[in-house]
């Protein structure tokens, strides 16, 4: 790498529970950014038919015409798609599984006779298409930045991330907009964890109208040759936003 890298992230988009005014609009930036690297953070899919909550409490009313194959056809036509064909072949493109996605993998625990016509790859064809996959979890990297879905929710996540990669590290999974840095005593070295707001619907039915600290959002950074890099979190109020360039969307 002898440039710098622009690179933008969503996290969360929770399809069909995305804001397709957000996503519109991040669509149109990313037209006009043209990222080297783009990260797709995790719960990229709602993945409602296969919601073990809803299953193991019996919900069938909120079941009620979800279908699997009916979800992986709308993102792919709808999101995936249109969006492989904006980066194009020179951008690097990441994906993380969130916990949404590995209820495909619990569905399949519980119902064997999926095996084969469930998975995400079976049906999205992410690494044939040049997709990084990174499964729950675990996490990739773009110069000294970790990037993974995330697993606290707790009020201080972003401090917990911190302390448990040691690294400098960003996630979502928790909806909000959060940073915490932490100093090593040895080589005063500073790492951080940068929460990334949601790119979903902020009042979900299971919600139920309850306060939260959950903001619509996403990501631009920028990575050095030597891997250090700089980030960029937008907040965006009724899907609309401003970037650091200045544009309003």
């Amino acid at each position: 790498m002898k440039r710098i890298l622009r690179c933008l992230g969503v996290w969360d988009l929770h399809y069909p529970q995305h804001d397709a005014v957000l996503w519109h609009n991040i669509f149109l930036e990313i037209r006009n950014f043209k990222p080297d690297v783009f990260v797709f953070g995790g719960d990229n899919m709602d993945m409602t038919a296969v919601n073990h909550w809803l299953h193991d409490k019996q919900l069938v009313r909120q079941l009620e015409g979800k279908r699997i194959q009916e979800e992986f056809s709308g993102f792919k036509g709808q999101i995936l798609d249109p969006l492989e064909d904006l980066l194009g072949r020179n951008c690097r493109k990441l994906w993380l599984d969130g916990n949404h996605e590995n209820w495909i993998e619990l569905a399949i625990d519980k119902n064997p006779q999926g095996e084969g016509y469930w998975e995400i790859e079976n049906n999205l064809h992410l690494q044939k298409n040049g997709w990084e996959v990174t499964p729950y979890g675990e996490y990739n990297k773009v110069g000294k930045l970790y990037v993974t879905h995330g697993e606290y929710t707790n009020i201080y996540h972003a401090r917990k991330m911190v302390d448990v990669f040691e690294r400098s590290v960003m996630s979502g999974h928790a909806h909000t907009y959060q940073v915490f840095t932490k100093v090593t005593p040895v080589g005063n070295e500073a790492h951080s964890a940068f929460s990334v707001p949601c790119a979903c619907l902020l009042n979900p039915g299971y919600q139920m109208n309850r306060p939260s600290a959950w903001v619509n959002g996403f990501v631009e950074f920028f990575v050095l040759p030597n891997g250090n890099f700089d980030n960029y979190p937008i907040v965006a109020t009724d899907g609309h936003f401003i970037t650091p360039s200045g544009r309003y969307y």
